[in-house]
Protein backbone atom coordinates (compact mmCIF):
# COMPACT_ATOMS: atom_id res chain seq x y z
CA UNK A 1 0.00 0.00 0.00
CA UNK A 2 1.48 3.45 -1.02
CA UNK A 3 1.79 6.16 1.21
CA UNK A 4 -0.45 9.17 -1.06
CA UNK A 5 -0.11 12.89 0.45
CA UNK A 6 -3.39 14.49 1.39
CA UNK A 7 -4.68 16.49 -1.65
CA UNK A 8 -5.91 20.89 -1.01
CA UNK A 9 -8.97 21.46 0.20
CA UNK A 10 -10.84 24.69 -1.13
CA UNK A 11 -12.83 26.33 1.38
CA UNK A 12 -15.63 29.51 -0.26
CA UNK A 13 -17.44 31.39 1.43
CA UNK A 14 -19.42 33.50 -0.08
CA UNK A 15 -22.27 36.48 1.20
CA UNK A 16 -25.06 37.98 -0.92
CA UNK A 17 -24.66 40.19 -2.93
CA UNK A 18 -20.72 39.96 -2.60
CA UNK A 19 -17.80 38.50 -4.65
CA UNK A 20 -17.09 34.76 -3.20
CA UNK A 21 -14.01 33.96 -1.62
CA UNK A 22 -12.14 30.86 -2.19
CA UNK A 23 -9.25 29.56 0.57
CA UNK A 24 -7.17 26.53 -0.56
CA UNK A 25 -5.87 24.39 2.46
CA UNK A 26 -2.82 21.85 1.75
CA UNK A 27 -2.32 20.15 4.62
CA UNK A 28 1.01 19.25 4.12
CA UNK A 29 2.89 22.31 5.07
CA UNK A 30 0.05 22.30 8.12
CA UNK A 31 1.07 19.07 9.12
CA UNK A 32 4.86 19.69 8.90
CA UNK A 33 4.29 22.88 11.45
CA UNK A 34 1.90 21.17 13.63
CA UNK A 35 4.76 18.15 14.25
CA UNK A 36 7.82 21.11 14.83
CA UNK A 37 5.27 22.93 17.52
CA UNK A 38 4.77 19.50 19.41
CA UNK A 39 8.21 18.86 19.27
CA UNK A 40 9.08 22.02 20.54
CA UNK A 41 8.23 21.56 23.99
CA UNK A 42 10.13 18.14 23.79
CA UNK A 43 13.51 19.67 22.87
CA UNK A 44 13.24 22.00 25.47
CA UNK A 45 12.82 19.58 28.18
CA UNK A 46 15.58 17.11 26.68
CA UNK A 47 17.92 20.29 26.75
CA UNK A 48 17.12 21.53 30.05
CA UNK A 49 17.73 17.94 31.37
CA UNK A 50 21.17 17.80 30.09
CA UNK A 51 21.99 21.08 31.54
CA UNK A 52 20.86 19.75 35.20
CA UNK A 53 23.14 16.79 34.74
CA UNK A 54 26.08 18.78 33.99
CA UNK A 55 25.64 21.15 36.81
CA UNK A 56 25.17 17.81 39.08
CA UNK A 57 28.16 16.65 37.04
CA UNK A 58 30.27 19.70 37.50
CA UNK A 59 28.66 19.90 41.23
CA UNK A 60 30.11 16.02 42.26
CA UNK A 61 33.60 16.84 40.81
CA UNK A 62 33.92 20.21 42.41
CA UNK A 63 32.58 18.00 45.64
CA UNK A 64 35.14 15.23 45.22
CA UNK A 65 37.75 17.80 44.89
CA UNK A 66 36.93 19.48 48.19
CA UNK A 67 36.76 16.62 50.00
CA UNK A 68 40.46 15.53 48.39
CA UNK A 69 41.97 19.19 49.66
CA UNK A 70 40.55 18.46 53.19
CA UNK A 71 42.08 15.22 52.90
CA UNK A 72 45.65 16.71 51.92
CA UNK A 73 44.90 19.60 54.42
CA UNK A 74 44.74 17.01 57.61
CA UNK A 75 47.90 14.95 56.08
CA UNK A 76 49.52 18.07 56.42
CA UNK A 77 47.91 18.56 59.97
CA UNK A 78 49.13 15.54 60.80
CA UNK A 79 52.90 16.32 59.55
CA UNK A 80 52.73 19.73 61.75
CA UNK A 81 51.84 17.15 64.89
CA UNK A 82 55.35 15.32 63.85
CA UNK A 83 56.93 18.47 63.15
CA UNK A 84 55.77 19.62 66.58
CA UNK A 85 57.16 16.76 68.32
CA UNK A 86 60.47 17.06 66.64
CA UNK A 87 61.24 20.18 67.54
CA UNK A 88 60.02 19.90 71.55
CA UNK A 89 56.72 21.08 71.09
CA UNK A 90 53.23 19.62 72.76
CA UNK A 91 51.55 18.34 69.67
CA UNK A 92 48.63 21.03 70.14
CA UNK A 93 50.25 23.92 72.17
CA UNK A 94 49.23 22.11 75.41
CA UNK A 95 50.48 19.48 77.29
CA UNK A 96 49.14 16.10 76.06
CA UNK A 97 46.41 13.98 77.57
CA UNK A 98 47.58 10.62 79.64
CA UNK A 99 44.07 9.17 78.87
CA UNK A 100 43.28 7.78 75.94
CA UNK A 101 39.69 8.65 74.59
CA UNK A 102 38.06 5.91 72.41
CA UNK A 103 36.76 6.46 68.97
CA UNK A 104 33.24 6.21 69.45
CA UNK A 105 31.19 7.88 66.72
CA UNK A 106 28.30 7.26 65.02
CA UNK A 107 25.37 9.24 63.44
CA UNK A 108 23.12 9.92 60.15
CA UNK A 109 25.32 10.78 57.24
CA UNK A 110 24.20 13.68 55.27
CA UNK A 111 25.92 15.11 52.18
CA UNK A 112 27.53 18.46 52.21
CA UNK A 113 27.71 20.79 49.13
CA UNK A 114 30.91 21.99 47.95
CA UNK A 115 31.02 25.65 48.71
CA UNK A 116 31.05 24.55 52.46
CA UNK A 117 33.84 22.38 51.75
CA UNK A 118 36.21 24.71 50.43
CA UNK A 119 34.92 26.99 52.94
CA UNK A 120 36.39 24.83 54.97
CA UNK A 121 39.44 24.17 53.85
CA UNK A 122 39.65 28.03 53.51
CA UNK A 123 39.45 28.50 57.19
CA UNK A 124 42.20 26.04 57.92
CA UNK A 125 44.82 27.26 55.54
CA UNK A 126 45.26 29.95 57.96
CA UNK A 127 45.66 28.25 61.15
CA UNK A 128 48.01 25.62 59.99
CA UNK A 129 50.23 28.10 58.25
CA UNK A 130 50.54 30.40 61.61
CA UNK A 131 51.28 27.39 63.61
CA UNK A 132 53.94 26.51 61.02
CA UNK A 133 55.58 29.81 61.07
CA UNK A 134 54.74 31.32 64.30
CA UNK A 135 55.79 28.39 66.42
CA UNK A 136 57.11 25.20 64.42
CA UNK A 137 59.39 26.99 62.31
CA UNK A 138 61.53 28.73 64.85
CA UNK A 139 61.77 25.41 67.01
CA UNK A 140 62.52 22.96 64.63
CA UNK A 141 65.61 25.29 63.04
CA UNK A 142 66.60 25.43 66.46
CA UNK A 143 66.29 21.60 66.86
CA UNK A 144 68.15 21.06 63.64
CA UNK A 145 70.82 23.74 64.34
CA UNK A 146 71.63 21.62 68.08
CA UNK A 147 71.63 18.42 65.93
CA UNK A 148 73.85 19.50 63.27
CA UNK A 149 76.03 20.96 66.25
CA UNK A 150 75.91 17.32 68.39
CA UNK A 151 76.88 15.55 65.45
CA UNK A 152 79.80 17.44 64.36
CA UNK A 153 81.03 16.90 67.76
CA UNK A 154 80.57 13.29 67.54
CA UNK A 155 84.34 11.52 67.65
CA UNK A 156 83.51 9.48 64.71
CA UNK A 157 85.69 10.36 62.32
CA UNK A 158 89.36 8.30 61.67
CA UNK A 159 92.73 9.97 63.48
CA UNK A 160 94.58 8.33 60.34
CA UNK A 161 93.54 8.81 56.43
CA UNK A 162 94.57 5.08 56.29
CA UNK A 163 93.72 1.45 57.10
CA UNK A 164 93.62 1.33 60.65
CA UNK A 165 95.99 -1.25 62.19
CA UNK A 166 95.40 -1.71 65.86
CA UNK A 167 98.43 -3.04 67.99
CA UNK A 168 96.81 -2.20 71.72
CA UNK A 169 92.72 -2.88 72.50
CA UNK A 170 91.20 -0.24 75.08
CA UNK A 171 90.42 -2.19 78.17
CA UNK A 172 92.63 -4.72 80.38
CA UNK A 173 96.14 -5.63 78.58
CA UNK A 174 99.93 -7.09 79.69
CA UNK A 175 102.14 -4.71 80.85
CA UNK A 176 103.84 -4.28 77.11
CA UNK A 177 106.94 -3.54 79.18
CA UNK A 178 107.24 -6.19 80.78
CA UNK A 179 106.03 -8.40 83.76
CA UNK A 180 103.04 -10.33 84.80
CA UNK A 181 100.87 -7.41 86.14
CA UNK A 182 97.51 -6.45 84.21
CA UNK A 183 97.14 -2.34 83.31
CA UNK A 184 93.96 -0.62 82.11
CA UNK A 185 94.51 0.76 78.42
CA UNK A 186 92.20 3.91 78.37
CA UNK A 187 92.39 3.94 74.99
CA UNK A 188 93.34 2.24 71.09
CA UNK A 189 96.91 1.82 69.52
CA UNK A 190 97.16 2.59 65.90
CA UNK A 191 100.44 1.62 64.64
CA UNK A 192 102.59 3.57 61.87
CA UNK A 193 105.35 4.96 60.43
CA UNK A 194 106.60 8.04 62.32
CA UNK A 195 105.35 11.50 60.68
CA UNK A 196 102.18 10.03 59.83
CA UNK A 197 99.66 13.04 59.52
CA UNK A 198 97.09 12.81 62.52
CA UNK A 199 93.45 14.24 62.31
CA UNK A 200 90.99 15.69 64.20
CA UNK A 201 87.90 13.22 64.83
CA UNK A 202 85.28 16.09 65.50
CA UNK A 203 85.11 19.69 65.56
CA UNK A 204 86.12 21.56 68.95
CA UNK A 205 88.30 23.56 71.14
CA UNK A 206 92.08 22.33 71.67
CA UNK A 207 92.50 22.24 75.68
CA UNK A 208 95.91 20.71 75.51
CA UNK A 209 98.88 20.08 73.58
CA UNK A 210 102.04 19.45 75.48
CA UNK A 211 104.35 17.34 76.52
CA UNK A 212 104.81 15.16 79.12
CA UNK A 213 106.03 11.96 80.58
CA UNK A 214 103.59 9.15 80.01
CA UNK A 215 102.02 10.59 76.89
CA UNK A 216 104.97 12.47 75.16
CA UNK A 217 103.76 14.75 73.05
CA UNK A 218 99.68 14.95 73.20
CA UNK A 219 96.71 16.49 72.16
CA UNK A 220 93.34 17.39 74.35
CA UNK A 221 90.35 18.45 71.98
CA UNK A 222 87.01 18.91 73.84
CA UNK A 223 84.52 18.74 71.67
CA UNK A 224 81.57 19.60 73.77
CA UNK A 225 78.43 17.79 74.61
CA UNK A 226 80.52 15.73 77.07
CA UNK A 227 83.05 14.61 74.84
CA UNK A 228 86.72 14.62 74.63
CA UNK A 229 89.59 13.26 72.44
CA UNK A 230 93.21 12.62 72.84
CA UNK A 231 95.65 12.16 70.91
CA UNK A 232 99.13 11.07 71.98
CA UNK A 233 103.03 10.24 71.75
CA UNK A 234 103.15 12.38 68.46
CA UNK A 235 106.44 13.36 66.97
CA UNK A 236 104.79 17.01 66.01
CA UNK A 237 102.03 19.42 67.01
CA UNK A 238 100.39 21.44 64.86
CA UNK A 239 97.92 23.10 66.99
CA UNK A 240 98.28 24.89 69.85
CA UNK A 241 95.87 25.42 73.01
CA UNK A 242 92.86 27.64 72.31
CA UNK A 243 92.50 26.73 68.57
CA UNK A 244 88.97 25.83 67.44
CA UNK A 245 89.21 22.64 64.63
CA UNK A 246 87.19 21.01 62.33
CA UNK A 247 86.61 17.31 61.62
CA UNK A 248 89.40 16.29 59.54
CA UNK A 249 91.98 18.85 60.33
CA UNK A 250 95.39 18.34 60.49
CA UNK A 251 96.69 18.49 64.23
CA UNK A 252 99.98 16.18 64.29
CA UNK A 253 102.31 13.53 63.53
CA UNK A 254 102.54 10.15 64.74
CA UNK A 255 105.17 9.00 66.94
CA UNK A 256 107.09 7.50 69.28
CA UNK A 257 107.46 10.05 72.27
CA UNK A 258 106.75 9.22 76.00
CA UNK A 259 106.46 6.00 77.58
CA UNK A 260 106.06 3.96 74.28
CA UNK A 261 107.66 0.88 72.80
CA UNK A 262 107.10 1.87 69.18
CA UNK A 263 105.90 4.31 66.80
CA UNK A 264 101.74 4.27 67.28
CA UNK A 265 99.08 6.75 67.95
CA UNK A 266 97.50 6.56 71.22
CA UNK A 267 94.10 7.50 70.81
CA UNK A 268 91.20 7.83 73.42
CA UNK A 269 87.38 9.24 73.59
CA UNK A 270 86.16 10.50 77.13
CA UNK A 271 82.30 10.90 77.39
CA UNK A 272 80.96 12.71 80.17
CA UNK A 273 84.43 12.17 81.97
CA UNK A 274 85.17 8.58 81.33
CA UNK A 275 86.82 6.80 79.28
CA UNK A 276 85.34 4.70 76.57
CA UNK A 277 86.13 2.14 73.33
CA UNK A 278 86.61 4.38 70.56
CA UNK A 279 85.57 1.26 68.52
CA UNK A 280 81.54 2.27 69.43
CA UNK A 281 82.62 5.66 67.17
CA UNK A 282 85.08 4.16 64.86
CA UNK A 283 83.29 1.28 63.62
CA UNK A 284 86.20 -0.78 63.57
CA UNK A 285 85.44 -4.49 62.28
CA UNK A 286 88.00 -6.34 62.60
CA UNK A 287 90.05 -6.54 66.03
CA UNK A 288 93.75 -7.06 66.56
CA UNK A 289 93.51 -10.86 67.39
CA UNK A 290 91.48 -11.87 64.95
Amino acid sequence: MRFRLPSPYTILITRTGETPVAITLRPLPIFMLGLVLAAFPVIWVVKLVGHNEQLAERNENLTATANEVLVDLETLDSEVKDLRQRAGLAADGTPPSTTEVEPSQGGVSRSVDAEALFSLAQSRLPQIDSELEGQVRPALESTLAEEQARAASLPNAKPLKQDLEVSSEFGLRRNPFGGRRYEMHSGIDFRGAIGTPIYATAQGLVMKAERSGGYGNHIVIDHGYGYKTLYAHLSKLDVKVGDRVDRGDLIGALGNTGRSSGPHLHYEVHHNGQPVNPRYYLQLTKRAED
